[in-house]
């Protein structure tokens, strides 16, 4: 059994890795219409996208986790993502106690900002059986473009990113999963493996059909296809609600309900407005 230093260490580098991996499948034209770029640099996943705002694309992960960083290889990484990105965060993990990475941020400075994010882990092969109003299968490529929309969709994101999406279906390391209610999209959710680990991201639901527990749907045959792989970490991530009344908190619960637990609170670190 892993140590939980050990459980940390693999879930923020199987995300970084996972990201890094889906920014290199965008193809031309989308990588050119939302200005997508990345990078790996001194054990970081750097994310830039022009076009799209939002956390998820503009970001740098894993800060601090593979190996210790100099000050250097911070301003280095502030200066790709004030080039590349947009509203970007630097998402340090409170599991990184590095001084040069405390006192840089102090410096800048860069403040943590809105609740952050709940890093999620479960590493029981046993599934909770659920009921849900959906049927979930295997995304192949005769559905492909389907599953491309319905994430994309899901998200409120551009016709860009159905492509994109899309082109995951038949890509290596990536599982991708369509949930439909009487035949019908309704939801889609992509799964990253590597080794032992899988990340579980990437899941839209389209608005019509939320509350009927496809999300759980989704994260439930994920899980069940992850055990089956050896894949005994699996992680996930959502944003940190503030209540119970917060609209988040469903995703964060839906977490609860598959079985995963909350490993930590990971800030998003931004220059202050």
């Amino acid at each position: 059994m892993s140590s939980l230093q050990d459980i940390n260490r693999v879930v923020e580098m199987i995300e970084r890795d996972a990201w890094l991996d889906l920014f290199a499948a965008a193809p031309d034209h989308v990588r050119d219409g939302l200005g997508l770029a990345s990078v790996a640099y001194a054990g970081m996943g750097l994310l830039g996208c022009r076009a799209l705002p939002i956390t998820e694309l503009n970001r740098a992960m894993a800060v601090g986790i593979e190996r210790e960083l100099l000050r250097e290889d911070l301003e280095a990484a502030v200066a790709w993502l004030d080039a590349n990105a947009t509203a970007w965060a630097l998402q340090v993990s409170p599991i990184v106690r590095s001084e040069i990475v405390r006192d840089y941020t102090n410096d800048v400075p860069l403040v943590a900002t809105g609740t952050g994010w709940a890093k999620f882990v479960r590493t029981d092969a046993a599934s909770t059986p659920l009921r849900v109003d959906a049927q979930v299968t295997r995304a192949d490529r005769a559905s492909a473009a389907v599953f491309g929309r319905t994430v994309a969709n899901g998200f409120g994101l551009p016709a860009e990113c159905a492509d994109w999406f899309a082109t995951l279906v038949d890509r290596p390391s990536w599982h991708c999963f369509l949930a439909t209610v009487d035949g019908e999209a309704a939801g889609g959710g992509t799964m990253y493996v590597r080794d032992n680990a899988a990340w579980l991201g990437i899941t839209g639901t389209l608005p019509i059909y939320r509350n009927r527990g496809i999300q759980r749907g989704l994260l439930d045959a994920r899980i069940k296809v992850a055990v089956a792989m050896g894949a005994d970490i699996q992680t996930d991530e959502t944003s940190q609600p503030k209540d119970r009344e917060d609209p988040g908190f469903a995703s964060y619960r839906n977490q609860e309900r598959v079985g995963f637990r909350r490993l930590y609170v990971r800030p998003n670190l931004k220059r202050p407005q």
